[in-house]
């Protein structure tokens, strides 16, 4: 196979995203490659992209090929493993199911098959388990995107009925490695999985589980059922302990992880937001004056922002009003600079007393970055801010008031996640102050 340059591999993995059951059928991801230029291995160009793109890794009716659900007995077909896993009943902190799964194509041919599955005690969650010996060579991005496909390709109500299940639960898929050694959990090599492989699998719902066979420990305090997954207590356990530094909340791990709590399945922005609302109180504490003003059209060139270069040249930014000729720089408590420079817009309307004079401050997310993320180092950024003498120094009115907006791009992949994830917000970022906004470009009718 001829080396694909970077530039054709993801042209050619963005035409392949419309199908993307099909993936893991891919030259590309079948098989070890190095691109032909940049000298980079195929799996690391194509998990990044996908992690950047990770939106479009969802079964739609119009992207999807049709297969046929098939349950079966796992006693009847999963041989002695199967056997022995149901004859003990637990089985992966939760109960070992006497129930298969077997996926047919269209032309009734096997697509895939999870002989073992279990479920949760709280009947929430229900694993499949695609069983494979430690011996089979395959690429580990093709496994886990092959086992995403088959776990997708299961129809849920097919299975719930089988189930007599009436509520929701979530599907996840597990890769069950059989064969290997027990004394591999001894050592560290061979154990590591990529952080952005692992990244990939958390988004998905599918991981990677070796089967062992002896005597092992199990926690009072059941672990988690997936990496980075959170129960709704432990998420409000973490941010009381953190909120005593509140300037740092928007850095940790948990603010900008994305998905449901493992017990409640609210989305985590949800659980966190309520908590923040009743709590804004705790940034009252914060140091005030951790900043300072640069000019703008300096602090552009040195960083090569080209939006807000364009935005400075033509002077407004409508429907705010002028661009203040100084952005603002956040300072850490070491007075070092954190994050990019803000830029400052300056609006006025109605007059006497009925004057209302508004300063946005307009900042450009980190690409990490989730809403709930964005939006509290958007806030501590307004609470570090000594209003009254920023307003003096830049001869505005004093009783000017200062919000901030978060800059976002159509089209964009983060746009996407925080567009979703701004109903579960939107109370939170109304109280502190903090609101979206979208660049176009163009003609517009406006006030």
């Amino acid at each position: 196979m001829m080396a694909y340059r970077e530039e054709e591999l993801l042209a050619r993995l963005e035409k392949d995203m419309l199908h993307p059951d099909l993936l893991f059928t891919k030259d590309y991801i079948e098989e070890d490659g190095v691109t032909a230029d940049t000298k980079r291995r195929y799996e690391e160009v194509v998990l990044e992209w996908l992690l950047a793109h990770g939106d479009g890794l969802v079964k739609t009716d119009r992207n999807w090929s049709m297969y046929r659900t098939v349950v079966r007995r796992a006693s009847d077909d999963g041989g002695k493993l199967a056997s022995s896993i149901l004859a003990q009943k637990d089985f992966a902190r939760g109960l070992a199911l006497d129930m298969g799964i077997l996926l047919k194509d269209g032309r009734t041919e096997e697509w895939g098959s999870f002989p073992i599955s279990s479920m949760d005690r709280m009947g929430r969650v229900l694993t499949l388990y695609d069983v494979r010996q430690e011996s089979e060579k395959e690429m580990p991005l093709r496994r886990l995107l092959r086992v995403w496909s088959w776990k997708e390709s299961v129809n849920r109500l097919t299975v719930a009925s089988a189930l007599g299940v009436t509520g929701p639960f979530v599907l996840k898929a597990s890769v069950l490695v059989t064969g290997a050694s027990n004394e591999r959990y001894g050592r560290s090599e061979g154990r590591s999985i990529s952080l952005p492989l692992r990244r990939l699998g958390v988004l998905l719902g599918v991981s990677e589980l070796y089967l062992f066979h002896g005597i092992h420990l199990l926690p009072v305090n059941p672990g988690l059922p997936l990496y980075g997954q959170y129960t709704k207590a432990e998420l409000l356990s973490l941010i009381e302990k953190d909120s005593a530094h509140p300037e740092s909340l928007y850095q940790k791990d948990y603010i900008n992880r994305r998905g449901v709590t493992w017990d409640t399945e609210e989305p985590c922005c949800q659980v966190l937001g309520e908590w923040l609302l009743n709590h804004r109180d705790i940034w009252m504490t914060l140091p005030r004056g951790l900043y300072r003003r640069v000019v703008g059209m300096r602090t552009e060139k040195i960083l090569r922002n080209d939006m807000f270069a364009h935005i400075r040249r033509q002077k407004v930014l409508p429907p705010f009003g002028r661009v203040l000729p100084d952005d603002l720089v956040f300072l850490g408590s070491r007075f070092q600079q954190t994050g990019r420079p803000a830029m400052m817009v300056h609006d006025v309307t109605g007059e006497g007393k009925e004057m209302i004079s508004l300063v946005r401050v307009i900042e450009v997310p980190e690409s990490s970055d989730t809403l709930l993320g964005a939006v509290l180092r958007a806030f501590t950024h307004l609470v570090m801010l000594d209003g009254e003498k920023l307003l003096k120094e830049m001869k505005l009115p004093e009783d000017s008031r200062i919000e901030s907006r978060i800059l976002l791009q159509e089209g964009e992949s983060q746009t996407d996640s925080f567009l979703r994830d701004l109903p579960c917000l939107s109370g939170l970022m109304q109280a502190m102050g903090v609101g979206l906004v979208m660049m176009e470009k163009g003609y517009e009718a406006l006030w």
